[in-house]
């Protein structure tokens, strides 16, 4: 019992004292800007794609066009982040994010605003997210080095839920009240709030990794070989995949499951994912504070063995208060998986590949767009809950072979 206290108050202190580097705070308060716009982003293409076509495969296409980017040039800006200034790598992320947001406004105030020109500003977005991931994910490691990563982005995750409570409700509150044009001006100040407090880190955030950088295609022989030269890392990467394309894509899914299922508006769906926002940061804030009383391996094992048993139960809810009750719990076992990839990959990467190998897994994560597609085609002809339980049940039989050697190797 002691020892357990004991645990828990140095948890507590290594918490805050990562909070104590200005640095660090200044990135995170960053990165809580721009993860709140893209939460802002999600809800609106989502209702936007759904209310222009009034089909769910068109809002899968939609968030197709959004990630694939992520899937594309992952591995690809994940080698920049080892030859840049990471500083330099976000000011151009995060500048390009405001403009892009300024555009969608300025295009549907002046009535201009269809499907295709969503799609093809969505694709900017999706560009500034692959910019942006493995140049902040390096920045933490940077910054705060091996002891404190597994702190460093915990807390990350911690603005990324924290933005997921704000984001979907702004935006969905802009949409029912004032319109898209609104919504997408309002993702431009949050944009550019994110911008008004990483200028100035420059050095801070590192980068280059090597002084003498070798030729493109070593850099991406090098972050594969980081990638799959341990049974761990291998499993991360492969469990990604698995979550991107299988169970990542109900997200997607909800302004169908909102509208035609719950009989709820574009607030309803803020809600929901709202929800899910909230159970993601108690997730957070709980592996920021306890670092050090479960294992990594098992923590993340844990986290993508319950996430889709949980799916499969949404699939079957009708009633609103049940459905924010298990999007709340399913946040928490997201919270743990993303938290986990990032900080399994950073320990195991040396320096000069540290980008590359997290340009590897922007990639994993970037391949949500298949399965957008496919939940997308699943919902238009059965219904977005037969799609969530089809797509939770498949991500169960690709996990568990991978998840349970993890789980039970914990010592």
């Amino acid at each position: 019992m002691i020892a357990s206290t004991a645990g828990n108050v140095a948890g507590r202190l290594t918490m805050v004292g990562v909070f104590r580097e200005p640095s660090f705070r200044r990135l995170w308060a960053s990165g809580l800007c721009v993860n709140a716009a893209r939460s802002m982003d999600l809800v609106a293409l989502g209702w936007l794609a759904l209310q222009l076509t009034g089909s769910p495969f068109m809002v899968g296409l939609a968030a197709f066009a959004r990630a694939a980017p992520l899937m594309v040039v992952g591995p690809f800006t994940g080698i920049v982040a080892d030859r840049v200034p990471r500083g330099r790598i976000l000011f151009i992320a995060q500048s390009t994010g405001v403009l892009t947001a300024l555009a969608l406004a300025v295009t549907f105030a002046s009535g201009a605003g269809g499907y295709w020109p969503l799609v093809a500003l969505e694709v900017v977005f999706g560009l500034v997210w692959a910019l942006d991931f493995p140049a902040r994910r390096t920045a933490l490691y940077a910054l705060l080095g091996a002891p404190q990563v597994a702190q460093a982005v915990s807390l990350e995750t911690v603005s990324m839920q924290l933005a997921k409570m704000v984001g979907p409700l702004a935006a969905g509150i802009c949409l029912a009240r004032l319109g898209p044009a609104a919504c997408f001006a309002l993702m431009a100040v949050v944009y550019g709030a994110g911008l008004v407090f990483s200028s100035g880190l420059g050095r801070q955030l590192g980068g280059p990794g090597a002084p003498a950088p070798v030729s493109v295609a070593a850099s991406m022989r090098a972050g594969l070989r980081v990638a799959w030269s341990t049974p761990t890392v291998r499993a991360v990467l492969l469990v990604t995949i698995a979550m991107n394309t299988l169970f990542f894509p109900y997200q997607h899914m909800l302004p169908v499951f909102a509208r035609d299922v719950l009989a709820l508006g574009p607030a309803g769906l803020g809600a929901l994912i709202a929800a899910d926002g909230a159970g993601a940061l108690l997730g957070a804030l709980a592996i920021a504070s306890r670092q050090g009383q479960l294992g990594h391996r098992v923590l993340f094992g844990a986290a993508v063995l319950v996430a889709p048993v949980l799916l499969v139960a949404l699939s079957g809810a009708r009633w609103l208060p049940l459905c924010v009750a298990l999007l709340v719990v399913m946040g928490v076992a997201e919270s743990g998986f993303a938290a986990m990839q990032s900080t399994l990959v950073l320990l195991s990467a040396p320096e000069r590949a540290r980008g590359g190998a997290m340009g590897i897994l922007s990639a994993c994560i970037g391949t949500q767009p298949l399965g957008t597609l496919a939940i997308g085609l699943l919902a238009a002809g059965f219904g977005a809950p037969v799609a969530f339980a089809v797509n939770a049940a498949a991500a169960l039989v690709v996990i568990v072979p991978l998840a349970v050697p993890l789980v039970r190797g914990f010592r």
